[in-house]
C-alpha cells in the first residue's frame, strides 16, 4: 500500500516513478549526484506534532520541501507520513537530522529524533 501511495505522490510532484524513498534510519542511503529522493516518516499531523529536519551540509543535499500524506484508511486523527524531498547536488557525505515535536512548544524536548547518513556517489 506503501508502495501506491509513493507512485500517487510522484505523480502529482511529477517526478520520475523511480525515484529512491527511504524510510529506516538505521540503513544507509547512497544516491547518485543529480538525482532526487525522498525520506518518509510516520506522522500524525491531527496531533500538532511534526518533523523538522536539517542538513549537516547544504552544498552536498538541497532540501525542495516535505509534504504531508493522509493514513490510507481514511479514519479521522490516524497517523500518516509525512515525506521530505531533497536533491543530491554533488559528492559527498552528510547527515539529515530530524526530530519530531510540536511546533507550538519551543521549549519542549523532541520526542523523537533520527539521523539519516547519506551518501551521494
Amino acid at each position: 500500500m506503501k508502495t501506491l501511495a509513493c507512485a500517487a505522490l510522484l505523480a502529482l510532484l511529477g517526478l520520475a516513478p523511480h525515484t529512491p524513498v527511504f524510510t529506516d534510519a538505521s540503513q544507509p542511503v547512497t544516491v547518485d549526484a543529480g538525482e532526487e529522493f525522498f525520506i518518509a516518516l510516520a506522522s500524525n499531523e491531527s496531533t500538532g506534532y511534526t518533523w523538522k529536519q536539517a542538513i549537516d551540509d547544504g552544498k552536498i543535499l538541497a532540501y525542495e520541501g516535505n509534504v504531508y500524506q493522509n493514513p490510507s484508511n481514511g479514519l479521522i486523527g490516524g497517523g500518516g507520513q509525512q515525506i521530505f524531498i531533497y536533491h543530491a547536488n554533488r559528492s559527498g557525505t552528510t547527515a539529515i537530522h530530524f526530530s519530531y515535536g510540536r511546533p507550538f512548544e519551543p521549549n519542549a524536548a523532541p520526542v523523537k529524533t533520527l539521523t539519516f547518513n547519506v551518501t551521494v556517489q
